[in-house]
C-alpha cells in the first residue's frame, strides 16, 4: 500500500511513511502536505565571475526575472547574498547568462550545507562525492587562488566525473581540480592533508521523492542499509584526509536516521579525536526546497593558518593532460599523481590540424591578467590568433544565433582588442613577426573573437570578412 498526496499524486511507500510518522509525530501532517507543493527552483551566482565583471546589469536582471532573495534562519543567515529563489516562468539554464557561467540552478536546501563549513580563502579542501558539482563550485567561490585556497573535486563513477567537469569549466575557476579516486585511493595519497572535507554522501534519496517519482519507485528499506554501509566506509577514509583542526561536513539529501543521525553518532562513537559542532535537519516543510541534513565536525589539534600559506611561491604551470595544455597554480601540483579530468583551465587542445584555443580558455574568471601567459605558450604553432573580443547584449538576437551554433553578421567596428595589454596574442613569440606586419590590413583582419554577452563570456568565434564562423562546441549548442 502506497500513501498519496493527492494535489500531485505522489504515492509514498508505506514502509516509508510507518518511519516518517514515527519520526516526525505531529510535524507528519505537514510534511504530508507540503509532499503535494511543487518544487521551488534556486539559483546561486558565481561571485567570482560577478567580481571580474562589475559592468553586468545585476540589479536590472534580479528585477527582471523576479528573483527572490532565499529565506534566512531566525537566529543565524545560513544562506548568503548570491542566493536566490527564481520565481517567474523563466526557462532558467536555457539562457545565455547560464552558458556564461553567472549562476549555477541548485536545490535551495542543498545550498544551506557550505557556508557552515566556516571556508577561508586559503583553505585546502575536497569534495569526496561532488558530482554535479552544486556544493563544489560553492566552496570554489569562497577560495582565492592569490591566498592559495586550492579544491579537489573528486568523482568515483567516471561519468558522474565528466559532468562535474563541464560544470567546472563553466564557472571558469583556475583553483580546482577534477578527479575520478575512490576515498580508499586518495587517502593513500592524502592523509591528514584536507583542512576542510566535505562528503555530501550517497544516499537513498529520500529527498527527491517530490521531483523525481524514480526516486519513490527505487526506494526500499535494503537501499537504506546498502547506503548506510557506504556512506561509513566513505566517511572512515575521509576523516584520515582530515588534517588536525579541520572541519568534516556530512550531508545527505534523504530523511532516514539511519544515514544521517546515526552515522553522526558512529563517527563520535569511533572517531574521539573529533568533535561535534552540530546537526540540522531540513524537510520538505521546514525549509525551502527538497530537504537536507548536515552534521559538522572538528578534528583536535591546531587548524590551518593563513601564514602557513607561502604565497610567495604561488606561480602559474603548463600540464599536459588527454591531449590538452592546462594552465593551474601551483598550489594544485599536489594533485598530478592522481587520475585528473582536469586541473585548473585547459588553454590548449588537440585538434585535427594542430593545436588550438580551447572553449575553457574563453569562461576563465581570471582571464583579463592572462596576457603574458598567452604569450608564452608550451606549444608554439597555435594557427589562428587571438585577437579580438565582441560584445554582445542579451537582448540581441545574434546571442541566441551564436549559442545555436550558427553563424553571425559583424562589424569590423564592433570588435576590440582581445588584451588591452598585447593585441597579438597567438603563441608565437612575445614580439611581433615583421613578416606579418607587412601583410595586407585585410589579412591581418582574421582571427580568433571572444564572443561575450553583457560582458560574460561565452565562447569564440573565427572572424573574417564581416562573418562570425561559430566556434561555441557542437555538444552544448541550444537546440532549436
Amino acid at each position: 500500500m502506497k500513501e498519496n498526496c493527492q494535489e500531485n499524486h505522489i504515492s509514498l511507500p508505506e514502509e516509508f511513511c510507518k518511519r516518517m510518522k514515527i519520526r516526525l509525530g505531529q510535524d507528519w501532517e505537514a510534511f504530508l502536505e507540503a509532499c503535494s507543493m511543487p518544487p521551488k527552483r534556486g539559483l546561486r551566482l558565481n561571485l567570482q565571475k560577478l567580481e571580474a565583471n562589475p559592468d553586468f546589469p545585476l540589479e536590472d536582471w534580479k528585477e527582471n526575472w523576479k528573483l527572490e532573495k532565499l529565506i534566512k534562519e531566525s537566529s543565524r543567515e545560513y544562506l548568503c547574498d548570491e542566493e536566490y529563489l527564481q520565481s517567474i516562468g523563466v526557462q532558467i539554464g536555457h539562457d545565455a547568462y547560464h552558458e556564461a557561467g553567472l549562476y549555477y540552478i541548485q536545490d535551495p536546501s542543498a545550498m544551506s550545507v557550505v557556508p557552515y563549513m566556516e571556508l577561508r580563502p586559503f583553505d585546502r579542501c575536497l569534495d569526496l562525492c561532488a558530482s554535479p558539482g552544486g556544493k563544489s563550485l560553492q566552496i570554489a567561490d569562497r577560495l582565492k587562488t592569490e591566498e592559495g585556497g586550492i579544491l579537489l573535486s573528486n568523482e568515483f563513477i567516471m561519468e558522474r566525473a565528466k559532468n562535474l567537469s563541464k560544470n567546472v569549466e563553466r564557472m571558469g575557476y583556475s583553483h580546482v581540480a577534477v578527479s575520478s579516486c575512490s576515498a580508499e585511493e586518495l587517502e593513500e595519497q592524502f592523509p591528514e592533508f584536507f583542512s576542510r572535507i566535505l562528503v555530501d554522501a550517497p544516499c537513498s534519496g529520500e529527498g527527491m521523492f517530490r521531483k523525481n517519482p524514480e526516486a519513490i519507485a527505487d526506494w526500499s528499506l535494503e537501499k537504506v542499509s546498502q547506503c548506510a554501509v557506504l556512506q561509513r566506509e566513505i566517511l572512515d577514509h575521509a576523516i584520515g584526509m582530515l588534517r588536525e583542526g579541520g572541519l568534516l561536513a556530512y550531508s545527505t539529501c534523504t530523511f532516514s536516521e539511519e544515514e544521517n543521525e546515526g552515522m553522526r553518532n558512529r563517527i563520535l562513537e569511533k572517531h574521539p579525536e573529533l568533535s561535534f559542532l552540530g546537526d540540522k535537519h531540513l524537510y520538505f516543510h521546514n525549509s525551502v526546497g527538497e530537504g537536507q541534513y548536515f552534521a559538522l565536525f572538528r578534528k583536535e589539534g591546531r587548524d590551518l593558518r593563513k601564514e602557513d600559506v607561502d604565497t610567495s611561491k604561488l606561480s602559474m604551470l603548463w600540464e599536459k593532460k588527454a591531449k590538452k595544455y592546462f594552465y593551474y597554480p601551483s598550489s594544485l601540483k599536489v594533485f598530478l599523481s592522481l587520475p585528473l579530468l582536469r586541473i585548473g583551465i585547459a588553454v590548449l587542445e588537440e585538434g585535427k590540424k594542430g593545436w588550438e584555443w580551447s572553449h575553457s580558455l574563453s569562461h576563465a574568471i581570471d582571464l583579463p591578467k592572462w596576457g603574458e601567459a598567452l604569450t608564452k605558450l608550451p606549444e608554439k604553432s597555435v594557427e589562428i590568433k587571438l585577437l579580438y573580443r565582441l560584445s554582445l547584449a542579451k537582448e540581441d538576437r545574434r546571442v541566441e544565433a551564436y549559442l545555436n551554433g550558427q553563424e553571425i553578421a559583424v562589424e569590423k567596428e564592433e570588435l576590440r582588442d582581445f588584451l588591452i595589454a598585447d593585441r597579438k596574442v597567438n603563441g608565437n613569440s612575445e614580439k611581433s613577426d615583421k613578416k606579418s606586419d607587412k601583410k595586407s590590413d585585410k589579412e591581418s583582419d582574421k582571427g580568433l573573437a571572444l564572443c561575450t554577452c553583457d560582458g560574460l563570456p561565452l565562447g569564440f568565434g573565427y572572424y573574417r570578412n564581416g562573418r562570425l564562423r561559430n566556434l561555441y562546441p557542437k555538444g552544448i549548442r541550444f537546440k532549436k
